[in-house]
């Protein structure tokens, strides 16, 4: 989608507008120079016991509200000096040479950042196949011999074995080991999960497990609220409790309903609220991703969806993979840095904008932040060859060098 240049609504004299942060109680020791928030402080603030928790959360909610742009800048060719692209036959390889009258088309891109707008469009997207699929019975209710080999299972932090700070530390070591335990106890085991701060900053854990080579008894439930749920006998509960430190709640699942759309929905909906704030601040600030699933549960989905599907977490580089993608006329991008909506003048509603003759000041500070992302990044830096990333999914390698440019690494986060 291309918008107007008039929607550049502000105009800041220089990058870094302080009357942007006149709201904020955080100071320049949270920030970059642009006067963004980025976690690397907030971590180093914290841990020299500057700040606390609440700080940690609230400043998460104006890093997250706070809408930063990825620059790319497109090489643009009319249909006539398309055709002018020279191929040098006389060269030990071929190579090809652009005409010197070319333009460009600055395409600015809003950052996925942890529960905003633009990251739960990317996992609602990610994991739609998954909300849509067909619901797949493992037993019914009026079963004489009900089985399932599907448990969600919630684990939860004892508070008195360490700090919050500990518990996050150690939380996804000890959910592998978890995992590993159940491997050699039932054989092959796949897991969804996801984490859960709780209102005292512990994690714990929500996952979804599929047991190819076990299958539980199950039995009917009444719980307090006279609400059925499904469970499994004490004894198999037991075997699976001993290979966690704390308590743990396992449901039998009678469908894939009642797990995987759940954990759907508590990743796509809660997360992205003011009720996974605390959750988000934490996974933010600790490093983790917020869901996780296994290679074998992917290939479970992908053999009952008849498709071959990623559900992994997504990044700014799969958006940034789209955004090249969806115009094949610009077959070259350049990685040029990034910036905050607030200098840029435009707004947090707008995803994508498109500008081929920006203003000076925007040019302006396009060029200035080039530099210092060239400068921090790297010495040598190369144009993106789209096709060739397209196809062989690199680290943005082996496009056409014509100058120098900065690539943009997979794993490139707004932090």
């Amino acid at each position: 989608m291309v918008f107007e240049q008039s929607l550049l609504i502000t105009n800041p004299a220089k990058i870094y507008d302080p009357t942007g942060l006149e709201n904020s109680i955080y100071g320049d020791e949270f920030r970059n120079e642009y006067g963004s928030i980025r976690r690397l402080f907030v971590r180093s603030n914290y841990f020299n016991d500057r700040i606390g928790k609440k700080d940690i959360l609230n400043l998460f909610k104006e890093w997250q509200n706070d809408p930063e742009f990825f620059i790319l800048r497109g090489v643009v060719y009319d249909d006539t000096e398309q055709e002018r692209i020279i191929r040098k036959d006389d060269e030990p390889y071929y190579t090809w040479e652009l005409p010197r009258d070319f333009g460009y088309l600055y395409r600015f891109v809003k950052a996925s950042k942890r529960g905003n707008d633009v990251y739960k469009k990317l996992v609602d997207q990610r994991l739609k196949p998954i909300d849509e699929m067909h619901d797949i019975m493992f037993f019914n209710e009026d079963d004489v011999d009900k089985r399932t080999c599907a448990l969600f299972v919630t684990l939860t932090y004892d508070n008195k074995l360490c700090s919050p700070d500990t518990a996050w530390q150690n939380i996804g070591k000890e959910f592998h080991l978890f995992h590993n335990n159940l491997r050699k106890q039932y054989g092959r085991v796949e897991v969804f999960r996801t984490w859960e701060a709780t209102n005292h900053y512990y994690p714990h854990v929500h996952a979804l497990i599929i047991f190819w080579d076990h299958t539980f008894p199950v039995l009917k439930h009444i719980n307090k609220d006279s609400s059925i749920s499904w469970r499994i006998p004490y004894k198999e509960k037991q075997k699976i409790t001993k290979y966690w430190h704390s308590s743990i709640d396992v449901q039998a699942l009678m469908d894939t309903n009642e797990g995987i759309k759940e954990l759907t929905k508590y990743i796509t909906k809660d997360l992205c609220s003011e009720k996974g704030d605390k959750t988000n601040s934490m996974i933010w600030f600790h490093r983790k991703q917020g869901y996780s699933i296994s290679k074998g549960f992917v290939n479970f989905m992908n053999v009952i969806l008849r498709k071959d599907l990623g559900f992994n977490e997504p990044s700014n580089f799969d958006l940034i993979n789209n955004m090249c993608n969806c115009n094949q006329d610009f077959i070259k991008w350049e990685f040029m840095g990034i910036l905050r909506g607030h200098d840029l003048g435009f707004s947090s509603d707008m995803w994508v904008i498109d500008l081929k003759k920006p203003p000076p000041r925007v040019i302006e500070m396009v060029l200035n932040e080039y530099k210092r992302w060239t400068s921090r990044r790297c010495d040598r830096a190369e144009f993106v060859n789209v096709g060739q990333l397209m196809n062989t999914n690199p680290v943005f390698q082996g496009g056409v060098i014509i100058e120098k440019c900065q690539p943009l690494h997979k794993n490139t986060k707004i932090i």
